[in-house]
């Protein structure tokens, strides 16, 4: 282990990498200790430096890029409403502890979500209260006997089933949110935030309707969605690509292709999840996995792990792509058709979380008192760095980020991160300059 930590005193950038991945493989995950992080981010996570030049931001000004990412989501909102029979919904940014209708993500306690206590008593302004151990026992019950628990929102998976049933939609009709999470177990780099934006959406649909083929109707939907989004804004921005750069001639497939996640395991057998999730973008473009949730037939992890009470893990999945800049695999949506009374029993009992099929959520899917829907979310910063053709995600999006990451993409490497602060290793108040003004606004169709 020293023999390998003392190689990253070697002072060329590829050899301290190579001794990164090296002392990775070798130590780190061997011994469990994947979570450890080394250099904040290693440089092969960034786009080929053959490809730097071609970031859309180099091109386009900060208003440019903001009025196009506005253009964008109005577009995709529009689309939505119309191909989906959606209308847009109020989104809540925080739950009650305890209901079972947050996210759980992966179900681990590194993705649990933010919490935080509401005291729900009156304190006048500029009055400090009394510290809780100060307080007699009868004070400290009258000033917590209307605290709540509670914890930020990380996706609308559960909840907007039950506005389904609130608002008693017909079948074929549903709803969706533009919501914001924060997601604490991530770990920013090009394509991850803790920031996590998205379009949720939900659909009612009948008993017959719980199939593969439903699945796929609507994942056609949403990719036609995404790839006329595409041709819209190269119209509207067409400095968006570098002419003459490589990059410039990739444009997203009109088809996307469907696969199952034995199927990729099966086409991949030697690579991980990431690798093979990338060998087949790049053979296909785009595709959509379906089945995340269950092991391989062969023993081995599933293709993704997921929370066992909203998707069905037999008919979900995600659409993935090949981003033009960074070359590899591209998330931009996860989506299902939701669990039933039998799948959610099954998929609890094999997480070993029957102790949570008492939960309020839970129990009214048990007993049959939700709406059959189908639903996901589409990654709105996601989807905008892959439309706008820029090479890390903060770059339209306003994260939470590492002063050490805001040093590592910027200089060379020329990544204009927006920042949350003033940092002092970035010349923030820059204006970049106009280097081509969009074709004449019009309104999408």
């Amino acid at each position: 282990m020293a023999e390998i930590i003392d190689q990253f005193k070697i002072p060329t950038e590829e050899e301290k990498h190579r001794a990164w991945r090296d002392f990775r493989v070798n130590y780190l995950l061997p011994h469990g200790k994947e979570w450890f992080s080394g250099p904040y981010m290693p440089m092969e996570v960034l786009p080929p430096k053959e490809n730097w030049e071609a970031n859309s931001t180099r091109r386009l000004s900060r208003k440019d890029i903001q009025k196009a990412s506005t253009k964008i989501k109005r577009f995709v909102e529009r689309r939505l409403e119309s191909d989906l029979n959606v209308f847009e919904h109020t989104a809540p940014i925080a739950f009650a502890h305890g209901t079972g209708v947050n996210d759980e993500l992966d179900g681990s306690e590194s993705k649990a979500p933010v919490s935080f206590l509401v005291p729900n008593q009156f304190v006048p302004r500029g009055i400090e209260p009394k510290p809780v151990e100060d307080l007699t026992p009868d004070e400290r019950q009258v000033l917590t006997q209307y605290q709540m628990k509670c914890e930020v929102m990380q996706s609308l998976a559960k909840w907007k089933r039950i506005m389904l049933a609130r608002l008693g939609v017909d079948v074929g009709e549903g709803i969706y949110c533009a919501s914001t999470s924060i997601r604490k177990g991530y770990k920013g780099d090009v394509t991850h935030s803790v920031i996590a934006d998205q379009w949720d959406y939900e659909i009612r649909i009948s008993e017959e309707e719980r199939n593969v083929e439903t699945l796929k109707k609507y994942v056609r939907i949403i990719w036609k969605i995404i790839t006329d989004a595409e041709d819209y804004i190269l119209r509207e921005y067409p400095d968006i690509l570098l002419p003459g750069h490589p990059t410039s001639d990739i444009r997203l497939p009109k088809e996307i292709t469907f696969l199952t996640s034995e199927e990729l395991h099966a086409k991949y057998p030697k690579m991980d999840v990431h690798e093979r999730e990338t060998a087949a973008v790049r053979e296909y473009g785009a595709i959509f996995i379906i089945g995340m949730g269950w092991p391989m037939k062969d023993g081995s992890a599933p293709e993704e792990v997921r929370a066992p009470a909203y998707d069905d893990w037999n008919m979900n999945g995600d659409i993935m792509v090949l981003h033009p800049l960074t070359g590899y695999r591209h998330e931009l949506s996860s989506m299902g058709i939701r669990v039933d009374s039998k799948s959610i029993v099954a998929q609890l009992k094999h997480r070993g979380m029957e102790d949570k099929m008492e939960l309020p959520f839970n129990s009214a899917v048990t007993n049959n008192e939700l709406p059959l829907s189908y639903g996901g979310g589409i990654g709105i910063s996601r989807l905008l760095m892959l439309l706008l053709r820029t090479c890390h995600i903060g770059e339209v999006q306003c994260g939470l980020w590492h002063d050490e990451h805001f040093r590592q993409v910027s200089g060379e490497v020329g990544i204009d991160l927006i920042p949350d602060r003033i940092i002092g290793c970035l010349n923030w108040k820059e204006v970049k300059p106009h280097a081509g003004a969009p074709k004449e606004a019009s309104e999408p169709q």
